[in-house]
């Protein structure tokens, strides 16, 4: 689940403040693209969620990615990353928040549009033997032809992709040339602080809010500490709003039980966008997360369970996966009934079919304190 900031994130001072789930009440019917079916909203009286401890806290699995994403922000005065060998190691493990990862690696080096290696050959060489005139460097904003490009300081060539220029985000075709788009971010404990009214005005239109996870070693629930928080500023900014949930799930039941958990927080509130089913390594390069060892089978049977049971309550169902995951590790044939949220940084394009794309983990806006990722919807 776009773009590499030349500072570190600011880490959080203190452990975020705990936020209770509404306790379930007396449902009303609401208009809105999902949410709030009081026919099948069944909820218990006791909640499936524990509140995070340190020690649960030390099982989530977004703070590999997060710690990772730290470690590519660290960069010397020459602009070079300070990776050691194990953290090199795990960058390319990974599929999250990493844009040397499997097929982000050989975009970055082979792609079709002025990529890694041919830079690398022109500085080596510039124009020798060519007997041209070497073409003007540019930096920075530039227009030509009517089109607006941005050129990047160092390599002297238009960006691509999703990418964040002085607080703003935009979008820039595989040509370079600036597009229109609709942006969103989506977040987590791990952004604090967020002023929402600046990152609307920095671009975002909507957001995709973590509403909890599964710890990767004793599978319990935790909700996001900074969830309400996250959602009630969201909205009274004026995005529109989706959830996650970052799944651990080893059987259907499990996933079963994590759509009824969103529920059970949710308590029939109107959403904007899907509740979307995360599914990925909870350590990279470990592999060592209760739900990493899972066949294909039995982990898209997980996802199809999880959706199936959202859908109950009312809510529009999705999946998110890197590009990679979704070949290797789900079957797509088996979730093309629900929205799909695909993760692949570095491109310009997105290469499956989608209805969020998550072109960057390593944005950065006005209204928060280091990175985040940054999403283009298709949903119109």
């Amino acid at each position: 689940a776009e773009e590499a900031p030349a500072e570190e994130p600011a880490a959080p001072a203190e452990e975020p403040a705990e936020a209770e789930a509404p306790a379930p009440a007396a449902l009303e019917e609401e208009n809105g693209l999902s949410g709030g079916n009081t026919a099948l909203m069944t909820l218990s009286s006791q909640s499936p969620w524990q509140d995070e401890t340190p020690a649960l806290s030390a099982e989530d699995p977004l703070a590999a990615r997060y710690e990772i994403t730290q470690t590519l922000a660290e960069v010397n005065q020459t602009q070079q990353l300070l990776l050691t060998p194990d953290e090199l190691d795990t960058l390319l493990a990974s599929d999250r928040c990493i844009i040397l990862g499997e097929e982000n690696l050989l975009d970055w080096l082979f792609g079709s549009e002025y990529h890694f290696l041919q830079w690398l050959f022109d500085m080596i060489f510039g124009s020798w033997g060519s007997g041209e005139t070497p073409a003007p460097e540019y930096s920075g904003w530039k227009t030509i032809d009517g089109n607006t490009y941005y050129y990047d300081p160092v390599t002297h060539q238009p960006v691509t992709g999703i990418q964040t220029v002085d607080g703003k985000i935009y979008y820039f075709d595989g040509d370079g040339i600036m597009r229109p788009a609709t942006f969103g971010i989506d977040v987590s404990k791990y952004q604090q602080n967020v002023d929402w009214k600046k990152v609307k005005q920095a671009g975002a239109e909507f957001a995709i809010i973590r509403i909890g996870y599964r710890g990767y070693s004793t599978g319990a629930l935790a909700l996001d500490p900074m969830f309400e928080t996250h959602l009630a500023g969201a909205k009274a900014a004026g995005l529109r709003v989706g959830v996650y949930i970052f799944s651990q799930a080893i059987n259907e039941e499990e996933a079963r039980e994590e759509a009824f958990a969103c529920s059970y927080v949710l308590n029939g509130r109107v959403l904007d966008y899907p509740v979307y089913f995360d599914s990925e390594y909870a350590v990279p390069g470990a592999h060592t997360g209760r739900a990493d060892k899972l066949t294909k089978a039995q982990r898209t049977a997980c996802a199809v369970a999880f959706c199936e049971e959202i859908q109950k309550y009312g809510y529009e169902p999705g999946v998110y996966a890197s590009t990679s995951w979704f070949s290797t590790q789900l079957d797509m044939n088996a979730l093309k009934s629900y929205s799909i949220w695909n993760a692949h940084y570095g491109i310009s394009k997105n290469k499956i079919d989608c209805d969020l794309w998550q072109g960057t983990c390593e944005g950065r806006i006005d209204g928060i304190s280091g990175n985040v990722d940054i999403n283009i919807s298709y949903f119109g």
